[in-house]
């Protein structure tokens, strides 16, 4: 999808559409840039970049705050498009997915017509607007979108891989950062087809694994298959950038229970139950940690992920680092909890089900923030 927070935002607000646009909270906070316009980005404005940065670019930009409620559900409207054209849809994000069309042709025509319509009727069902990249693998078809952005379509024809592949800039590779790519210029190579004719052995002893997987690529080379949903759980989560960096165990812990209600409740919306809970910290000098713990059996309920998490993020924490962002994932996610009830248990597991159902039910109604764990209160 093209700019799809800001798309989703500009077809609400149509006023927003020709304006520089950036979602990711406020000019003043210490957030970091979720999405920007493609006016925006002629500013140099660009994802992942901090906000206060962004400000200075593009003094007259129009920063919104931006609702994960709402993109969720325009996300769903494209994700049941991708459905009725084949069983193979790969969701790498809420915006972004893989579809294998592989024996879709008798149902609906040549590969180009497929991607056309699928392309028009998730302009006519959302009003956004999608660019598609059709290849003979996943690494081609990635490429080859990002390639025609914005609105665009673009097929690399078999046998055509190493020659649309040669000029392009090594950044283009994916995986390939401003790091190792700035690397890699110092060597000579600036584009895909330089890095193709480095022999395997120059780039295996330099690189390792990851030089074989740059051979590969430069060469097109994929055998990563699609991979459906059901095969493949996706990860929820929810972090935050702090306004000031904090050394108040009360305040993060009662951040990480706001995060854990919000996340839970994204589970149980998609019916479905996490496996592992990771914690992350970043401290105020960018050091990034991580913690996992594997529960016992798969759960959506906020208090026993909240106490995985809460237990994950005593052993990190120490008073005297200043935390910058705090965060919590779900991930090894399953339909299918495989739930046994204790048998001493007098609550039952229908108990806290019928409570979480409540709950949804209250904040679908009033809110989110109309009802919330007493953890949760001290961070709001």
């Amino acid at each position: 999808m093209d700019a799809f927070f800001v798309s989703v935002e500009e077809v609400l607000d149509p006023s927003l559409k020709g304006k520089p646009v950036i979602v990711g909270g406020s000019p003043e906070g210490r957030g970091v840039v979720a999405a920007a316009s493609y006016v925006a980005r002629r500013y140099g404005i660009h994802s992942a970049m901090p906000i206060a940065k962004a400000k200075k670019l593009c003094p007259h930009a129009i920063f919104l705050r931006g609702s994960h409620r709402r993109y969720s559900e325009y996300s769903a409207k494209v994700f049941e498009i991708l459905r009725r054209y084949s069983p193979l849809v790969e969701p790498m994000s809420l915006d972004e997915a893989f579809v294998d069309l592989t024996g879709c042709e008798r149902l609906h025509g040549p590969v180009l017509t497929s991607a056309e319509k699928i392309r028009n009727e998730i302009r006519e069902v959302s009003g956004l607007n999608a660019s598609i990249g059709i290849a003979s693998n996943k690494l081609l078809a990635k490429i080859a979108s990002a390639y025609c952005k914005p609105n665009g379509m673009l097929w690399i024809a078999p046998g055509m891989e190493e020659k649309f592949l040669a000029p392009l800039p090594i950044r283009r590779v994916p995986g390939i950062g401003p790091k190792s790519g700035a690397e890699l210029q110092r060597m000579g190579v600036k584009s895909v087809g330089d890095l193709a004719r480095l022999p395997l052995e120059l780039l295996e002893e330099v690189y390792g694994k990851w030089g074989v997987s740059l051979y590969r690529k430069a060469r097109g080379i994929s055998d990563s298959p699609v991979v459906s949903e059901t095969e493949d759980p996706r990860s929820i989560s929810r972090e935050t950038t702090l306004e000031t960096d904090s050394t108040d165990p009360l305040f993060l812990e009662s951040t990480l229970s706001y995060l854990t209600e919000k996340a839970a409740g994204q589970l149980r919306e998609n019916k479905l139950f996490a496996g592992t809970v990771t914690l992350k910290l970043r401290y105020a000098d960018f050091k990034t940690v991580t913690r996992s713990k594997t529960l016992e059996m798969p759960t959506a309920e906020d208090h026993t992920l909240f106490k995985t998490g809460a237990r994950l993020f005593h052993k990190l924490f120490t008073h005297q680092a200043q935390v910058r962002l705090i965060g919590i994932s779900f991930t090894s996610l399953t339909a299918d909890p495989h739930r046994q009830e204790e048998l001493f248990d007098d609550k039952g597991g229908k108990c806290w089900d019928g409570l979480y159902q409540g709950i949804d039910r209250i904040r679908h109604k009033y809110g989110f923030k109309s009802l919330l764990r007493a953890a949760s209160l001290r961070s709001q």
